[in-house]
């Protein structure tokens, strides 16, 4: 589903003619849909505590998605080249496979974007430009990174947080944001310095144009791994049809969101569920933040009860220029107006302004 939606409410005519003046500057400057009635609609429809865990698409920037648009054009002309072809092994022959893909590996990024910055996009970057280092050291971890190319990307913003209020800005409005960021991923492609990829031809083979955003109900990964998995197959059969592949779902997160993948309090029942996140697909790409020195990184990964999760955990390089930046500084740039708000991307800013988000009675 895409939805391109348009703005309802039932303010006073004051009220609602202030919100459209300031709507049609945003529009003007950022040139991003309206997501009032998706964002509305999907908070009536799943959340609660009886709703089942799902992600509904609100925009593809690439029709085809999650199939690859150079993969959809060939299943167009005939040709069933494998989704993998272009990340495969030095002399495997997996590039030349004919058969149709058994796997399809999405690079998501669930945060409640409060608001997004480029250390968000950077993430999306890495997943599609570089190799990721497995935690674990063992043949079967080396073999999934050396085959690792992300086909699909998604951003989605988590309408529920476990640790997080809502609070700052709407969802209505951080869905509009998520859309600029995406946007600045995708469409951007002039070299900046922020851009981890150094050609056009390194960003056109890294399928970050593949991209699509959305909304997920549920705050626990177990559960948004398993909505992933049945959005992203049935996208892919309603787009190309035939054989479904097993959805592996890369995670992007940061260290202190992978220690709270595997804190027990976030389970009903752990470890049978952290298990069923694993099987079902899930995998963690994760960044040393700022923060978080090297020695507690490896002390937590030596642990005992660490040992059969390690293959399913890869490490992401994030850049210095961008591994410093956090939600919580940027609001506090913008309300007190540092050099800060550089760090997420000009149309994003704009829109905060005009908004007059995260000031001092909204943070």
């Amino acid at each position: 589903m895409v939805a391109m939606s348009v703005r309802g409410g039932n303010a006073s005519n004051r009220t609602q003619k202030q919100h459209d003046d300031i709507e049609s500057m945003s529009m003007m400057q950022c040139d991003t849909p309206v997501y009032d009635d998706f964002v509305r609609d999907f908070v009536a429809t799943h959340t609660g505590s009886a709703s089942l865990p799902v992600v509904e698409i609100a925009r593809k920037f690439c029709d085809s998605w999650p199939v690859p648009c150079a993969h959809a054009e060939s299943v167009k002309s005939g040709s069933s080249e494998s989704v993998q072809a272009g990340s495969a092994q030095p002399g495997s022959e997996q590039s030349e496979s004919t058969q149709p893909p058994t796997t399809v590996r999405v690079g998501v990024m669930d945060s409640s974007f409060n608001p997004p910055h480029y250390c968000h996009g950077a993430y999306m970057e890495c997943l599609g430009i570089m190799e990721l280092m497995p935690a674990a050291r063992g043949q079967h971890a080396w073999s999934e990174a050396r085959v690792l190319g992300i086909d699909a990307f998604l951003l989605l913003l988590a309408a529920e947080n476990a640790d997080k209020p809502l609070k700052g800005s709407s969802l209505e409005q951080r869905m509009r944001m998520v859309d600029m960021l995406a946007t600045t991923v995708v469409k951007d492609t002039t070299a900046d310095t922020w851009h981890l990829w150094k050609s056009r031809a390194q960003f056109d083979a890294s399928n970050l144009h593949n991209m699509a955003i959305g909304m997920v109900n549920s705050p626990r990964f177990v559960d948004k791994c398993k909505a992933v998995s049945d959005v992203v197959q049935s996208e892919w059969e309603r787009t190309k049809g035939g054989p479904v592949p097993r959805v592996l779902s890369y995670f992007a997160m940061g260290w202190d969101t992978l220690i709270r993948v595997f804190d027990p309090k976030y389970y009903a029942d752990y470890p049978r569920e952290l298990d069923e996140f694993f099987a079902n697909g899930g995998r963690i790409a994760y960044s040393r933040r700022v923060g978080f020195p090297d020695a507690d990184v490896d002390a937590f990964f030596a642990r005992r009860e660490m040992a059969a999760y390690l293959q399913y955990i890869f490490e992401l390089k994030l850049p210095k220029r961008v591994k410093h930046i956090s939600s919580s500084d940027v609001r506090v740039a913008v309300r007190d107006s540092t050099q800060s708000v550089r760090d997420i991307p000009p149309r994003i800013l704009e829109f905060v302004n005009n908004f007059q988000l995260y000031r001092k009675d909204r943070l």
